[in-house]
C-alpha cells in the first residue's frame, strides 16, 4: 500500500540522484522531493520533473505498483546538454 505525505518542488543546493532514471540532479536546478510510504517502509525520494511526469505515465498504462531505477530519462539530450554547459 502507498501513501504520499509531501511533495515539493525544490532546488538543488547539493547532489541527488532522481530515483526514476537513476542520473544525478544537478546542483542548482529544480527537482521533486517527495516523502512516501510504500508497504511500511519510508521513502524519500528525488525525481527530475520529466521523470515524475514518465513515471506517471508508466502507473497509469499499467497495473504495476512498484518500479525499478534506471529508466531511460525523457528529454535525455537536452540533459546531456545541460550537463555539457555545467563543466
Amino acid at each position: 500500500m502507498y501513501h504520499m505525505f509531501s511533495r515539493a518542488l525544490t532546488r538543488a543546493r547539493k547532489p541527488h540522484r532522481c530515483i526514476w532514471c537513476s542520473r544525478p540532479v544537478l546542483l542548482g536546478s529544480y527537482y521533486l522531493r517527495e516523502h512516501s510510504v510504500f508497504d511500511g517502509s519510508f521513502q524519500n525520494f528525488a525525481w527530475h520533473e520529466a521523470c515524475n511526469a514518465d513515471a506517471q505515465q508508466f502507473f497509469k498504462g499499467s497495473d504495476e505498483e512498484e518500479f525499478h531505477s534506471g529508466n531511460d530519462m525523457p528529454f535525455s539530450a537536452l540533459y546531456d546538454l545541460e550537463i555539457g554547459a555545467h563543466q
